[in-house]
């Protein structure tokens, strides 16, 4: 995926974003599209790193089937709390194990869109976080944090329609 280096690194008022440009852990990951590392010392006092990526839903040879929350979707974002005796995480240099990340998962959103698409609601997902708009920890409100996300995801979908 070519990315341009201002599109690869975000900043705002609530934390950072870097994309995952390269290395084994993208290449480890055969259906995902986009994978960012959110750093914020905001969003919770003991973990402060995030992944946010995306996947697209389609069969992938050496993959499961995956499975679908609603038939016709094609993708999958998800954002998960990073362990912090595993990081900190650099997207510049991730190890080649797999990420360690708290459970449960914070986001999981399934979409419809293109693969393009895909990839550009990555983008302002992690833009949208790192600027406030979006909350990445769902420990106080999880019912309200992932309707806000699944809200802004599907208003940002049928925007750019």
């Amino acid at each position: 995926m070519a990315t341009s280096p201002e599109r690869d690194q975000l900043a705002g008022a609530y934390g950072t974003a870097r994309r995952v440009v390269s290395g084994r852990f993208l290449n480890s990951h055969p259906a995902g599209l986009d994978s960012w590392i959110l750093t914020g010392p905001r969003w919770h006092p003991v973990w402060y790193q995030y992944n946010l990526g995306i996947v697209s839903l389609a069969d992938t040879p050496g993959l499961p089937p995956a499975k679908l929350h609603r038939p016709g979707v094609t993708h999958e974002l998800t954002l998960v709390a990073l362990d912090p005796e595993g990081g900190p995480y650099d997207a510049r240099h991730l190890p080649d194990e797999p990420l360690r990340f708290l459970t449960p998962v914070n986001i999981v959103e399934q979409v419809t869109t293109t693969d393009a698409r895909a990839r550009e609601l990555a983008f302002l997902c992690a833009r949208a976080v790192v600027d406030g708009r979006l909350w990445p920890e769902t420990g106080d409100a999880p019912d309200h944090v992932r309707a806000t996300w699944r809200n802004s995801i599907h208003q940002t979908l049928t925007h750019h329609d």
